[in-house]
């Protein structure tokens, strides 16, 4: 009932259009969602580039602790950008079925390294999930459990309140070091599949993979919607 009366707001404040057309109706046309496929950015070190693999490079492995990161594609699509934006602040959950969808079509190139993983994901913090209404993260997490039939459950906590990225000048890797914590007596499984909706700086998700890894997970893969620059 609330998500419903949620989205009838949504409705009358924030009329919906297709995010690749701009027809009015929905945010993503029956004829768009049936020819627009997520366009992979290519394969590179998530922080600084580095083409040829989705492993984090030798070189910021030096100062990281994420191992790698799948990616659906480019923040800079304005289509992806679109809908992601009409999530997160404008609170429209008709998006969450599209994107859904989009992470069914780039399962083929997304799929980690073959480990026995066990998703997670970017906490929120209390008082901005209760702000928004949901936690976007945990709804990619959830999502990426059932489309590889993996294990789900929740590590992490944000125990400090931080802006959002949007809108930020970049937060360096190292920055968030103390805003996350491990969930007091849960344990920490050795590969964990970190989801987020965004990857920008990467110092959020690094943050998240510093803890887990000196609770015990050997190895911490990221999972994203959207990656920025």
């Amino acid at each position: 009932m609330e998500d419903r009366l949620s989205n009838l707001a949504v409705k009358a404040f924030f009329p919906r259009f297709c995010a690749s057309c701009h027809s009015e109706g929905s945010l993503m046309c029956e004829t768009c969602l049936a020819y627009w496929t997520p366009v992979p950015r290519p394969v590179s070190c998530g922080f600084c580039g580095e083409a040829g693999s989705d492993r984090i490079c030798g070189k910021c492995r030096e100062h990281t602790y994420l191992d790698g990161l799948s990616v659906l594609a480019p923040y800079a699509n304005p289509v992806l950008r679109s809908l992601i934006g009409s999530w997160k602040y404008h609170r429209d959950r008709s998006v969450e079925t599209v994107l859904q969808r989009f992470l069914r079509q780039g399962q083929p190139y997304m799929a980690p390294p073959a480990h026995a993983w066990h998703v997670t994901s970017v906490p929120l913090h209390c008082r901005r999930k209760r702000s928004r209404g949901f936690d976007q993260a945990s709804c990619v997490s959830e999502w990426t459990a059932a489309l590889y039939g993996l294990p789900h459950a929740k590590f992490l906590r944000r125990i400090i309140h931080t802006l959002p990225q949007a809108g930020q000048t970049g937060r360096q890797v190292g920055e968030l070091d103390n805003v996350f914590t491990v969930i007091p007596n849960v344990k920490i499984p050795e590969h964990v599949l970190l989801c987020d909706d965004v990857f920008t700086s990467g110092a959020t998700m690094d943050a998240c993979a510093r803890v887990l890894k000196e609770a015990g997970a050997k190895q911490v893969w990221g999972y994203v919607l959207a990656k920025g620059s």
